[in-house]
């Protein structure tokens, strides 16, 4: 478990190797013919770990904009999750052949796109697909991809919502991503070969639209007005969950962090995006961003400052740098003034990014309409 400290008369701890600086950033490359990255390195070739973005000096300020899935995105969400939910794929290896990608690939590529270079790699080297079949599938739908009005080649095999409408973000005249074609192949497949199913994959899908942050914020709300609940939730957080119907038993371990006069918490995963998916649901685009996995670590005040959240220069501030076995929700403070609030109205004040660290509760309801 790793965290880093910063509070009055107290610098950042930074781990080794913080201090390295980006890379420029590189024009997104495409994948070769032959379905290999380029400038991979050969294997057991030795390269900087770039996915390690904490306190890296020159990363700028975080953009705050959110941007919504298009449907290769969540069908690369849920096929990562369904060959998660069969053993097939462990946190800890999709992480490391992303980290195996060269650094230009690595930094110039999208999230959805790392994990389906991931999801990809990981396949190929169980021994579950050929890298010919994939390119052969995604060259396939490369050249069906025009007669379709919405772009889609070969259907994801999952619901678009009411009436079958097309999830927004997802353009007519588009060209075909990549990765795009590259995900719907590897869906494609593994239902013909039989490792995954389309209810697989359609249970993924129907389990991340239900996480929504609303769970944590009713987990902080219960807490703050009980406090023996409280108690249970900061020594057994999972089983504290389960008591309000959340289940975070997929999380290998859970910490909750109390934030308190004394200190404020805050949480970041420097290596990738590792999130309490199941309490919070999706991490924000924010949260995976290289600029804050890199400065959370070295100026998380500066961070915070930027949501908003000018954090007492009295109170101690731990980062918390979540891993592949451990994550972390952030139970804040109650704000002043709110004891007439029900559990309901409470849990109105508690916001996603107060979970997280990088700001406060509401200190009052927002007003209906």
């Amino acid at each position: 478990m790793r965290a880093c400290y910063c509070g009055p008369r107290r610098p950042v701890k930074l781990l080794p190797g913080r201090a390295a600086s980006l890379h420029a950033r590189a024009r997104r490359p495409t994948i070769g013919e032959d379905g290999a990255y380029p400038g991979t390195p050969e294997k057991g070739a030795t390269m900087a770990r770039t996915h390690d973005m904490g306190g890296r000096a020159d990363a700028g300020p975080i953009n705050h904009a959110e941007h919504q899935l298009d449907d290769w995105e969540l069908l690369a969400e849920a096929v990562s999750g369904a060959l998660g939910a069969k053993g097939i794929r462990r946190t800890d290896e999709s992480r490391r052949v992303q980290e195996d990608l060269p650094p230009d690939v690595y930094r110039s590529l999208a999230y959805y796109e790392r994990w389906t270079a991931g999801a990809e790699a990981i396949l190929i080297e169980k021994g579950l697909l050929t890298r010919a079949e994939i390119d052969a599938r995604a060259a396939a739908l490369a050249k069906r991809w025009g007669g379709q009005a919405t772009g889609h080649a070969d259907h994801d095999g999952h619901d678009h919502g009411p009436n079958g409408a097309a999830h927004p973000g997802v353009q007519a005249d588009a060209p075909p991503n990549p990765y795009a074609l590259r995900i719907r192949a590897i869906a494609a497949l593994l239902v013909e070969k039989g490792i995954l199913t389309q209810d697989d994959i359609q249970r993924q899908l129907d389990y991340m639209e239900a996480r929504s942050p609303a769970d944590g914020a009713r987990i902080v709300a219960r807490a703050w007005v009980d406090p023996a609940y409280k108690a249970r939730l900061l020594a057994d957080p999972k089983a504290a969950c389960a008591e309000l119907g959340v289940d975070a038993s997929s999380i290998p371990q859970l910490v909750v962090l109390e934030n308190t006069d004394q200190q404020h918490h805050l949480v970041v995963c420097t290596l990738c995006s590792c999130y309490p998916r199941p309490i919070l649901g999706r991490p924000p685009d924010w949260y995976k961003s290289f600029n804050y996995r890199s400065r959370a670590v070295l100026e998380p005040r500066a961070v915070m400052a930027e949501f908003g959240f000018d954090c007492p220069p009295d109170v101690e501030v731990r980062v918390h740098d979540s891993t592949a076995d451990v994550r972390y929700l952030v139970l804040p403070q109650r704000p002043a003034g709110t004891d007439h609030l029900s559990e309901a109205g409470l849990a109105r004040l508690v916001t996603r990014d107060s979970m997280i660290g990088v700001s406060n509760p509401l200190p009052q309801p927002v007003a209906a309409g």
